[in-house]
């Protein structure tokens, strides 16, 4: 007991020092004691590690006993850039007094050893990740489970961090077959299997594949990267890593053909279309400029229990809801998906199973009908707006400690945009207004269907669109001039809404000569072009 009573002095003391005073909280707090030693990248450390938390109703002092986990973890620094920051985010592993792995349910979530703690750093809001996981699991999807927790590390007081579940294999998250490495053949062989698009330099090591299929930029240094992710690339066999390249290589080469719209041979024999489309909405809802192209994931389940490729979870989102002020991430304009188009310098660049998708009539209506039916519901303005207003009361204690721990508001973090808000309420504020223009904007250019009372426009302020001669006979002759190089996506649609064609294809700068058949009866057509800024619309007519 006057051990305790010691090390709780000392805590109190290094507060002080530092300026905080960390006595209790509403949020739930995690206590970390290395016992002497450095947390570093790489391997995890064995530390004693607390939980604490006396419910939302109920004050949580420091000299409470443990009463949500008191034990060992396995700790070390997780993610790439963020790891930088001095604030450190940590993943993290519960042990038994043997070392090994400890399932234990944290804060109302389901049974795991592995989790994260995001330090949420230069995302100054503190929320970005909780909301972004908030809208996926409003689409239907599976998206890890957050709770904002205060973190104190040696004695040290560390701010406030999102407890967050690690994407992996087990029921309640990703709920995909267990594997073996006795699964080389047959049925078996066929699922489950977890991976990504990603960097090297992320987590689950750097063995993997490329895609044969390159970005549609003239960046010749552009490759699409994938990385096992389950089976672990220290775990996976020689089977199942050539089963499952070969898989997506096979899903890709059927989404690049000419059949591709198909619905027993293109690529909905692979793919399951409706995750490609709920993943789409969180990335685009929140402007993510690292969306598609960084930190994206997939997982496939036996072919015995559907076997389709989906795309998710969704992860990774403290640069989006324009937290970026470099490839347009600032803007509430614009697609993430045409990332190329602003940045097509960068390496890493956005798959192109977005685009080619978009082509497909089914898939746009299938999107515009997913997007209506949130924003009928749980993505209502309001609604949103309450959410963000609900975590910001739960926060509002705790935020400042955490920025008198790290005096960062009103202070430029890579790659905040300027002007950077010097309070927490203006970052919350700018948070929400920017989310009203975002969705404003996608609610006038999401594609897939006419919205009532369509505009038509004639002249357009950059991108120019001529349509000669109008009316035409069979084929629409398009001249699109481009200010600069682009990707666009054209749309046909007939006037009862019903979208006949769609296509998205990379224009050079200045004039481009297209060609758009239109299969139907005379009359009027009306046709849309979007770019990277802006939704042209003009009206044909067919002789």
């Amino acid at each position: 007991m006057k051990t305790g009573k010691k090390l709780l002095s000392l805590l109190f003391l290094s507060l002080s020092a530092l300026g905080q005073t960390l006595t209790s909280s509403n949020l739930p707090i995690v206590v970390i004691n290395t016992e002497g030693q450095t947390i570093v990248d790489n391997p995890k450390i064995t530390v004693q590690m607390k939980i604490l938390y006396n419910g939302p109703m109920r004050r949580t002092n420091v000299t409470d006993a443990a009463n949500v986990y008191d034990g060992l973890a396995g700790i070390e620094f997780r993610g790439s850039t963020s790891q930088l920051f001095p604030k450190k985010p940590y993943g993290f592993e519960l042990r038994d007094a043997k070392g090994e792995n400890r399932e234990v349910a944290l804060l109302g979530m389901p049974k795991d050893e592995d989790w994260i703690l995001f330090a949420s750093y230069n995302e100054k809001s503190l929320m970005h990740n909780a909301l972004a996981m908030k809208l996926a699991r409003d689409l239907g999807m599976y998206a890890s489970r957050t709770q904002h927790v205060e973190v104190v590390v040696n004695g040290r007081y560390e701010g406030v961090y999102v407890l967050m579940e690690k994407i992996k294999r087990i029921e309640g998250r990703v709920g995909i077959t267990k594997m073996s490495d006795k699964d080389n053949s047959g049925d078996a062989l066929t699922g489950g299997y977890i991976f990504k698009i990603d960097k090297p330099t992320g987590s689950g090591g750097t063995l993997g594949w490329n895609s044969k299929i390159r970005p549609s930029t003239n960046n010749p240094n552009a490759r699409i990267q994938y990385f096992y992710e389950y089976p672990a690339y220290d775990e996976i066999t020689t089977q199942q890593r050539n089963y499952i390249a070969t898989l997506s290589d096979n899903a890709e080469a059927a989404l690049n053909s000419s059949n591709f719209r198909d619905a027993e041979m293109g690529y909905r024999k692979y793919y399951d279309g409706m995750s490609f489309v709920r993943l789409f909405l969180v990335n685009e809802v929140s402007r993510n400029v690292d969306g598609y192209r960084i930190s994206t994931f997939f997982h496939k389940d036996r072919d015995s229990k559907g076997g389709k490729i989906k795309a998710g979870p969704a992860w990774d989102y403290d640069l989006a809801f324009a937290n970026a002020d470099y490839c347009d991430g600032m803007r509430y304009t614009g697609w993430s998906y045409l990332f190329g188009n602003v940045c097509a310098s960068d390496n890493w660049q956005v798959p192109f199973h977005w685009k080619r998708m978009l082509e497909d009539p089914t898939f746009a209506s299938e999107l515009y009908d997913e997007y209506t039916r949130m924003r009928k519901g749980p993505w209502k303005t309001e609604r949103l707006h309450a959410y963000i207003d609900s975590v910001a009361t739960v926060l509002q204690e705790a935020q400042q400690r955490n920025f008198q721990r790290w005096p960062v508001l009103g202070t430029y973090l890579w790659p905040n945009p300027r002007p950077v808000p010097t309070t927490w309420a203006g970052e919350i504020n700018e948070l929400k207004t920017w989310l009203d223009y975002r969705l404003q904007w996608m609610d006038q250019n999401i594609p897939g269907q006419l919205t009532a009372n369509e505009p038509v426009q004639e002249t357009v302020t950059e991108t120019k669109v001529v349509v000669a001669p109008n009316p035409f006979v069979e084929k629409a002759n398009l001249q699109i001039n481009t200010p600069r190089e682009m990707e666009v996506m054209t749309e046909l649609f007939d006037l009862s809404g019903r979208l006949l064609h769609s296509k998205v294809q990379w224009l050079r700068q200045g004039k481009n000569d297209l060609s758009l058949p239109v299969e139907g009866p005379s009359g009027a057509y009306l046709l849309r072009v979007h770019t990277p800024d802006e939704v042209i619309r003009q009206k044909l007519m067919k002789q």
